[in-house]
């Protein structure tokens, strides 16, 4: 009889308890301020699984955006007042401003347009490993690179080794992969630490000091060399990016760069590794002066909790909404909030031709049931939604009238709009430009184009499954 009056107590303190987590919870999401897009994916997860979806919440939910993006403006702060203005740090006289007066400065502030820019484009992995492996083979005093997912795979290994052979040349080497993304890398690029190249994870998962931000990763591909050479955009280290993968195939964008936008990049690797490490890289050889004689105008758009928070949407979102005649669009993942997906059906209904290229298969599946809920309104506007047969489209692209593109890390998803942080190139001359253009013509040759018709024809089973996946989106 006691027993079971024990029992029967515990298990009104523990409904208690969860009753009261609950209502804490559903006040916490209702307070902030979500920088992904609906908080009600979070409400129906802590009313129906509190003691799991709560503790989630406190470490993936927007209650933590906020706390990280402060702690990255005041390293960004400090970072920018250790690097001389003739070198891209900030203007004579703002030494007495608070970290808060970052806000102030947009993005084009201190990433404008620049002239003289040289940029090769590629639209498959293997052609940019091999100008990688050239760049990297001619290096004399350092190399930074900075990737999403580095994988212990031919190609992961091929790299560390090509690495190893110039930190033994006398070479500075400094990485920075992302913990969640490449959990291995750590363990693969042991041999290059030993040798003396600089290794580090951004905000690994169990540390005390970024677990709580765990959700917030740096989603960006960069690699600079010797200050003159950068390569940014959508391809990380691994089989499968270098199209080595048989009928797994990727395909991707990705763009080597020399003149004066090296030296924006190499800004942006600079914050991310004092973010980690606390070095600043500030001395002048980091920075050198360069020729800038080439055909392209083009600046950087880093984007992230911090300065720079949803940088990507609001250019992205400003260029769709001025477009006058077509818009291109390469996106794995297409998970918008709102208002994006708004600008694209509005831009179709007012007459501008938009075309959309998305993967036949692809490699994250509630991603993908999530992305294909959004495309019977893109549809119904007169969007055409094309569907790739030759391979994973991992490219990120958005090209406007032919006269504005974008290329880089970042897709059209409430993570790369708040949550990551990403890096892309804005172009705005025909170089470049003509040949994105090119590139998305021949996929279009053997894609598939998606009809409402052929839409509403999904079982219900799958449009459930495809509302489900939507309303998690936030979360994913």
């Amino acid at each position: 009889m006691l027993d079971w009056v024990g029992y029967g107590l515990r298990t009104e303190v523990y409904a208690i308890v969860g009753h009261v987590l609950t209502g804490i919870f559903v006040l916490l999401i209702l307070s902030s301020r979500e920088e992904t897009q609906s908080p009600f994916g979070w409400l129906l997860a802590v009313v129906f699984i509190p003691w799991l979806a709560g503790p989630a919440y406190l470490i993936f939910g927007g209650y933590r955006v906020r706390r990280v993006a402060n702690r990255r403006l005041r390293r960004d702060w400090r970072f920018m007042q250790s690097l001389p203005a003739s070198l891209g740090g900030l203007p004579e006289g703002t030494g007495e401003a608070a970290p808060e007066d970052l806000h102030n400065r947009s993005v084009l502030q201190d990433y404008p347009n620049t002239t003289g820019n040289d940029v090769e484009v590629f639209g498959h992995g293997e052609e940019k490993y091999a100008r990688l492996e050239q760049d990297i083979r001619a290096a004399e005093d350092h190399i930074h690179l900075a990737y999403y997912l580095w994988a212990s795979d031919r190609t992961g290994m091929w790299l560390r080794d090509l690495l190893v052979e110039k930190v033994r040349d006398g070479v500075e080497v400094r990485v920075l992969y992302d913990a969640w993304g490449a959990p291995l890398a750590g363990w693969l690029l042991r041999t290059l630490r030993r040798e003396g190249g600089r290794v580090r994870a951004f905000a690994p998962l169990l540390s005390p000091s970024t677990i709580l931000g765990a959700n917030l990763r740096n989603h960006r591909k960069i690699v600079v060399v010797d200050g003159q050479v950068a390569y940014t955009g959508g391809i990380n280290i691994g089989d499968d990016y270098r199209g080595r993968v048989g009928a797994r195939r990727w395909k991707d964008l990705h763009l080597r760069i020399e003149g004066p936008v090296v030296r924006q990049i190499t800004s942006i690797f600079a914050k991310d590794w004092y973010y980690t490490v606390g070095e600043a890289l500030v001395e002048p050889r980091f920075y050198p002066r360069m020729r800038a004689d080439g055909p392209s105008v083009a600046r950087a758009l880093p984007s992230g909790p911090g300065q720079y928070w949803r940088a990507f949407h609001e250019t992205v979102f400003n260029a769709i909404t001025s477009a006058q005649d077509w818009i291109q669009v390469v996106t794995p993942y297409y998970v918008p909030d709102q208002s994006m997906q708004m600008a694209l059906a509005s831009a179709a209904r007012r007459g501008v031709r938009v075309r959309m290229l998305i993967p036949g298969h692809n490699n994250h599946p509630m991603v993908a049931l999530a992305s294909h809920s959004f495309y019977e309104e893109l549809l119904e506007s007169g969007v055409e939604v094309y569907r790739s047969h030759q391979g994973m489209v991992h490219g990120k692209q958005v090209t406007v009238d032919g006269h504005w593109a974008t290329v880089g890390s970042a897709n059209l998803d409430a993570r790369s709009f708040y949550l990551n942080y990403e890096l892309n190139v804005i172009l705005q001359d025909q170089g470049p430009i003509n040949h994105l253009s090119m590139l998305f013509d021949e996929e279009l040759r053997t894609a598939t184009g998606l009809t409402l018709e052929d839409y509403r024809q999904r079982s219900a089973w799958r449009g459930g499954l495809e509302g489900l996946a939507r309303t998690l989106s936030p979360m994913l």
